[in-house]
């Protein structure tokens, strides 16, 4: 029922529309699913880093905080003494108990702004000057602190040195300490435990001091994203291809309170592409799946309507078959009847012309002539079983072979194209026709050489039409249907249940009325 009220084609497009969709659905599903894992996973990747940045940031904060409570310990105990107890052995061990409390530290010195160690945890008395440094000169343009990553002398340890100023009522210099790279270091490595993730301490003017990695100090240009960042933020996110490595990462920053020092910790976009891949390939096979399936049913659903749609036109194209056999068995029939009505049609015309003793063989061929005309126009038809009469009649009735080529009658015709009437009909009326122009012709100019006859062909409406013979020669009375063609003509007429009258006035005028 769905093929007759759709049509086979618009059966076979749907499912041709569902197989591209079996195919492209799946992959536009997939791309989407996939879109929204990444935004997903972005975002779980950079809330990892930000909670890991903030944790290096309470971690560093925690060792400098360590190294300020230090600083402030030494000048509280040397502000309330005389001048010369920076240099005196008391104040070396506190100094030495304040450095022992952790391991990693490498020692605590308070230096005057030319260089001068006035006091040091690690020697006493102190008597080393030191030469340029960067955090002498820091401390000595107005900084409030510094911190640097050094190699100390003359051991070559590598560690981060923490420079404050150093103020008391004889004294102005600084206090400086160290501790150990490694051990921010050994840090941050211990939280980085996903490939490709990075973590850094970076000063505020570019200088990356440590990452979780090994190696030297690192200077950032000012335009990169990690410094740019900085200037809007004390904290954020941001993502870039890192100089260090050379690989792309979204990093978390924040900056440790009031210090000039940025922690920062990078998640590689990699990592995120992967956990994308992971976490979507699930969902992307099952769409995959579900796609493959839709495709495999739709080509085999399409496969079997074309298999019904095969049987069906090849029991229609049977059928119609069948339908035209038996269509030309009953034109045969038809034919064959026909046939036999138009030789007993002619056989009845011999008879007729041999009870008069007489036997004309044109008069005879003109009739079966006309016959032959009508079997000729059905054939050429494109009308089925209707012909057109005023072609019948135009060619039954052609007066080059009705009238003699010495005679001066004229045929005047008036025979519209287009009223079509059953080949039945029409073989009695042309006929008629026939009978009636030819008895004009030889018997209504008795004694003239010239004359008109008029053939016409008109409907009169409500399906009915007329056709007119007349001539404008000597009359004919009105005698029996025995005179000569009349009868014949009678007969004809009777045939298609028509109504023929006679008009004798200034010539002869026949006129047949007969449905359509």
């Amino acid at each position: 029922m769905a093929l007759t009220v759709w049509g086979p084609d618009m059966v076979l497009r749907w499912f041709r529309t569902i197989q591209i969709g079996s195919v492209l659905l799946p992959i536009i599903g997939c791309l989407i699913w996939g879109a929204i894992a990444w935004r997903d996973q972005r975002a779980i990747a950079t809330d990892h880093a930000v909670d890991t940045v903030e944790l290096v940031r309470q971690y560093s904060q925690r060792l400098l905080e360590t190294q300020t409570v230090k600083h402030r310990a030494a000048q509280a105990r040397a502000a309330t003494e005389p001048e010369g107890f920076l240099r005196s052995e008391s104040y070396h061990r506190f100094l030495t108990r304040l450095d022992t409390a952790d391991p990693n530290d490498y020692g605590l010195a308070v230096v005057a702004l030319d260089g001068t160690v006035l006091a040091s945890s690690q020697q006493f008395p102190a008597s080393t000057r030191f030469g340029q440094r960067d955090y002498i000169d820091a401390i000595r343009e107005g900084a409030a602190v510094f911190i640097d990553r050094i190699k100390l002398q003359p051991g070559d340890e590598d560690a981060i040195i923490v420079a404050r100023p150093f103020v008391t009522d004889s004294f102005r210099g600084l206090i400086v300490s160290s501790m150990a790279t490694e051990s921010s270091r050994s840090f941050l490595d211990s939280i980085t435990t996903r490939e490709g993730e990075s973590a850094s301490l970076m000063r505020d003017d570019g200088k990356l001091l440590v990452r979780h990695e090994p190696g030297e100090p690192v200077w950032l240009p000012e335009d990169t994203p990690a410094r740019q960042s900085l200037t809007r933020a004390s904290s954020g996110t941001y993502e870039v291809v890192a100089i260090s490595d050379g690989v792309r990462r979204i990093y978390a920053y924040n900056r440790i309170g009031d210090l000039p020092l940025v922690v920062n910790f990078g998640v590689p976009t990699e990592a995120i592409l992967t956990a994308t891949v992971l976490n979507s390939l699930p969902v992307w096979i099952l769409m995959l799946a579900m796609g493959a399936f839709t495709l495999i049913a739709s080509a085999l659903a399409r496969r079997s309507v074309e298999a019904q749609m095969e049987a069906e036109l090849k029991a229609l194209k049977l059928a119609e078959a069948q339908s035209l056999a038996q269509q030309r068995a009953e034109l045969v029939r038809e034919m064959n009847h026909r046939v036999k009505n138009n030789l007993a049609l002619v056989t009845s015309l011999i008879n007729i012309q041999a009870r008069r003793g007489s036997f004309d063989p044109q008069d005879l061929q003109r009739r079966i002539q006309a016959l032959a005309e009508v079997h000729d126009l059905l054939y050429r038809s494109n009308h089925g079983e209707r012909i057109d009469l005023g072609t019948l009649l135009e060619r039954a009735c052609d007066p080059e072979t009705l009238v003699p080529e010495d005679s001066r009658i004229s045929l005047q015709t008036s025979l519209p194209e287009g009223m079509l009437i059953p080949a039945d009909r029409a073989s009695p009326l042309a006929l008629a026709a026939l009978e009636l122009v030819t008895n004009a012709v030889k018997h209504a100019f008795a004694g003239r050489d010239q004359g008109i006859i008029r053939l016409v062909l008109a409907e009169t409406g409500d399906g009915q039409a007329c056709l007119t013979v007349a001539d404008d020669g000597i009359g004919m009375a009105q005698a029996s249907s025995r005179r000569s063609g009349t009868g014949l003509v009678d007969a004809f007429v009777r045939q298609i249940d028509g109504e023929m009258t006679r008009a004798s006035d200034h010539g002869t005028t026949y006129t047949i009325r007969f449905t359509l």
